[in-house]
């Protein structure tokens, strides 16, 4: 099975040319694997994809994230040998998500959206970020069957194919009637996690929502937030198999580049890569909108029924 999306090639060399102060050389490193990861990703559309074990037969993995994650761990401990990395596939084979030090790490998903890969539809990234001090300062995400390349670094600014994004407040509304709203059903299928996710939609749909939107990869969600193809993603609302630190590493770090506000779905306390869900959207405004519904409509459950880190 092959995507439907003709592929057109742009030149990427523009990344040399933005001049970016801090993090030249991890951006220059991080791009080259991520359009080498796409490479792989445009030819393996529509792969076999078997399962993780322990996960229920949910999260699917293909031979190309494995290949992918090697690439890209190879290409990183090369360049920077003191660095740290964590992988999606090689901590789903450790068991676990190692917690992210203070120190450098890389934090990869060599193919974020899966399943959408196995079925040859053409919503499905490449996410290369780098977090220092617990907080990611780079991220690169490549859309290998738009050809976009999205690179942004905190405090100098995020870039989609050379055009620099403008500040997320610009133009974006802060009321959910004229807000389109990205988020995900995910792999909840209890009786009582379903009628959680019944219970947040109805309340945004209550209040006049203007547009919901299900892509099926975070990563490629919070790429189109930092770039105004929308105005809020909320994710992580199901308790099963909720987002890790390679969901959120590279697209918070476009976020934080170009002002987005990501908060927790339930906690009042700051998001963190730890963090199980997230209410993130161009105006704070919103941010403050959406978490308030998401907390009205969860208000009677009771916490274990929640997601430990929402």
């Amino acid at each position: 099975m092959q995507t439907m999306v003709a592929f057109t090639s742009r030149d990427h060399s523009w990344v040399g040319t933005v001049g970016f102060r801090s993090f030249a050389q991890e951006v220059d490193v991080a791009v080259g694997l991520a359009l080498k990861c796409g490479e792989n990703m445009r030819a393996t559309a529509g792969a076999a994809a078997l399962f993780k074990d322990g996960d229920d037969g949910i999260d699917p993995q293909t031979a190309t994230d494995l290949e992918n994650e090697r690439l890209v761990t190879a290409g990183l401990r090369e360049a920077f040998p003191s660095h740290d990395i964590i992988g999606e596939e090689s901590s789903a084979a450790a068991g676990g998500v190692p917690a992210v030090e203070a120190r450098p790490t890389w934090i990869i998903d060599p193919i974020d959206g899966t399943q959408n890969f196995c079925h040859g539809m053409p919503e499905s990234v490449v996410s290369i970020g780098l977090a220092v001090g617990g907080l990611p300062e780079l991220g690169v995400i490549y859309d290998p069957y738009r050809d976009d390349l999205y690179v942004g670094v905190v405090e100098e600014g995020a870039y989609l194919n050379g055009r620099r994004l403008p500040p997320a407040d610009e133009g974006a509304p802060d009321q959910l009637d004229r807000s389109v709203v990205l988020s995900d059903l995910g792999y909840e299928r209890s009786a009582q996690g379903s009628a959680r996710l019944a219970a947040v939609y109805r309340a945004l749909l209550d209040r006049n929502v203007f547009a919901f939107r299900i892509v099926g990869s975070t990563v490629l969600s919070l790429a189109w937030l930092a770039s105004g193809r929308c105005d809020a993603v909320i994710m992580g609302v199901g308790k099963r198999d909720t987002p890790k630190a390679w969901d959120w590493c590279a697209g918070w770090a476009l976020g934080r580049a170009t002002g987005c506000t990501f908060r927790r779905l339930i906690s009042d306390r700051p998001f963190a890569l730890a963090s199980s869900s997230v209410c993130a959207a161009r105006r704070e405004a919103l941010a403050e909108v959406l978490q308030a519904s998401v907390r009205e409509a969860v208000a009677d459950l009771p916490m274990d029924e929640l997601p430990s880190e929402a």
